[in-house]
């Protein structure tokens, strides 16, 4: 559900559809690295950065948002959206609200066959994206990031590929790629 709220950010800011709330419209820098701090639920996810311009490379910029999902915009002012988001027997309702220039508060409520999930978020503009930054950023002394460290250590492209026989090289650059952008998520 936190990557489906980064993403619908990400596509409100850059997308025209979904629908482009006056919210994020004349926000100092859409564009960029924001910091995410889970408020709800507490305790549960480490500090985040995300570069929305990557969220948007790594999605495919040419796509427009989701064919089976249908969008409504039920409040859209200068200070405070709503978006309701139905996909796949999921509703969700977004609630976007201007804090300052830099910072919006952000909370999404999900209604589903799981049941009702709520997650209320502040994203605090940081300035442009950092040179070969990640779409996602963790605390690099988060618990994550070392379970993220210990598992790329563990990914050996020519142990892993060993018993590839026509693929080999691509098996390893793959393997090395994928260790590589687990890597830059805790840099």
């Amino acid at each position: 559900m936190r990557l489906l709220l980064i993403a619908l950010f990400a596509a409100a800011a850059y997308a025209d559809t979904p629908p482009v709330p006056k919210v994020f419209k004349g926000m100092q820098g859409q564009k960029g690295q924001y910091e995410v701090e889970v408020l709800e639920p507490a305790g549960k996810s480490p500090k985040m950065t995300v570069c929305t311009d990557n969220v948007v490379k790594s999605s495919g910029e040419g796509k427009r948002g989701n064919a089976s999902c249908k969008y409504r915009l039920l409040k859209d002012t200068a200070d405070e959206a709503v978006i309701e988001t139905t996909c796949d027997g999921r509703t969700s309702t977004t609630t976007v609200k201007r804090e300052s220039a830099k910072s919006m508060l952000i909370s999404m409520e999900t209604v589903g066959a799981k049941g009702a999930r709520t997650m209320k978020m502040r994203y605090t503009h940081l300035g442009a994206c950092r040179e070969g930054q990640g779409a996602i950023t963790l605390d690099k002394n988060s618990e994550q990031c070392q379970k993220l460290r210990e598992q790329a250590a563990k990914m050996d492209p020519e142990k892993q590929c060993a018993r590839q026989k026509a693929n080999r090289e691509e098996c390893e650059r793959r393997t090395r790629e994928g260790r590589d952008r687990l890597l830059a998520m805790c840099s």
